[in-house]
Parts: C-alpha cells; structure tokens; sequence
C-alpha cells in the first residue's frame, strides 16, 4: 500500500484477504448481528469471494488503520440509484470510534457515486450498537418487519427479532454532513476527513 495512505483508508477485497475476512465472518461477534448466522465453509467462503468478483453490482471494500486490515464494508445495488450497504469491525482492537468512521465512509462513497440518489441500510432489532449510530447520524427508519427466530447464544432460548430498514437521501446528507461531523467527538472528526478509498492503482 501506499507509505503516503491515509490512517483511515479503505481497499478493494482481493485474494490476499480471504482467509482474514473468512476469520472474521466466522467470528461469534460478527455472526451475532447478521441474517446469516451460521458458520460459514471455507468452500462457501472461496464461492463467496468468486461470485464477488464477478458480480459488477457489488463491492467489498478493506478498512485498513495505519495499514492495518481491521474490518469491511459492503456495498449492493452498486449500479442503481439506490444503494445497499452494510459493515462489521473484524478486529475487536480497533481505535475507539471506528463504527462511527464506517458510517461516514459509506455515506461519503454513496456521495462520490454520480448517479447514486440514496443509501439503504438493513439492522437486525439486537444490534443496538448499530441502530445507534444510525439514530445519530439521522437515517431514516422506513420500516420495521419480523425477521424471525434467533438464539443468542448456546444457553439461551430463542427470540423474536425483527429488521429495521433505513433510508438516506443523498441530498440529505449534502446538506446535513457538516451538522453531523460536529456532533462527533474531535479524533472521530479528524479521522472522518482522513478517509479515502484507495483504487487497485493506488495501492
């Protein structure tokens, strides 16, 4: 990578990163908060990756601190006006307030993208942490359906949870980005303006 690359940079998935992003995808802190909750195959994991690769409506991009791979963020529907994303911290010590620089990095892509006119996100009801952030930077909440039955872990019984569809217009956060940057603490701040995305070119 780059020596001159932000602290805060995001990198295209490639093969480098498999075995790392199949370690995390099968952690039990990931798995927790995703629809899919099973343990992912290693030949799942490489079917994944290949379909990935293929698939010119999807990406995966690589957070990266000081160089360091820490987590990934994902995007769908990358060719209509209305994107999908979703992200997860793979690493556990990160610098605090890395969830907060993943919200402003997917919402600052969707931002770069010309023809992209809103970002929709989905959060399982347990995921707390997530529909925090998501209050805070003023999404908004479309809709609520069930999403079924869950076990949190091996001892407890199963649960109703349900989903939470968000919605943010990208002319919304033209105008509000700047309002949201200042409700932030000052480090998450400085690193929010580090942010870049790095092509293959400039790694």
């Amino acid at each position: 990578m780059n020596s001159a690359a932000s602290e805060h940079c995001f990198i295209p998935i490639d093969a480098s990163h498999i075995s790392t992003v199949w370690h995390w995808r099968n952690s039990d802190r990931v798995r927790a908060n995703m629809h899919y909750d099973k343990l992912i195959t290693w030949d799942e994991h490489e079917h994944w990756f290949e379909a990935l690769r293929q698939d010119i409506d999807r990406e995966c991009w690589i957070y990266c601190q000081h160089a360091r791979p820490i987590g990934v963020l994902n995007f769908s529907d990358t060719q209509r006006k209305v994107m999908q994303w979703g992200c997860y911290l793979g690493e556990v010590n990160c610098a605090p307030g890395s969830g907060l620089i993943l919200e402003w990095a997917a919402l600052e892509y969707a931002k770069q993208k010309t023809n992209c006119i809103g970002l929709d996100a989905q959060v399982l009801s347990f995921n707390t942490a997530a529909l925090k952030l998501h209050k805070l930077f003023d999404y908004e909440l479309m809709k609520i359906e069930s999403g079924g039955m869950r076990r949190r872990d091996e001892q407890s019984e199963l649960t109703l949870f349900d989903i939470h569809f968000f919605h943010y217009a990208m002319q919304k956060w033209q105008q509000h980005r700047e309002k949201v940057l200042t409700k932030l603490p000052k480090p998450i701040q400085r690193g929010c303006q580090q942010v870049t995305f790095l092509s293959k070119e400039q790694e």
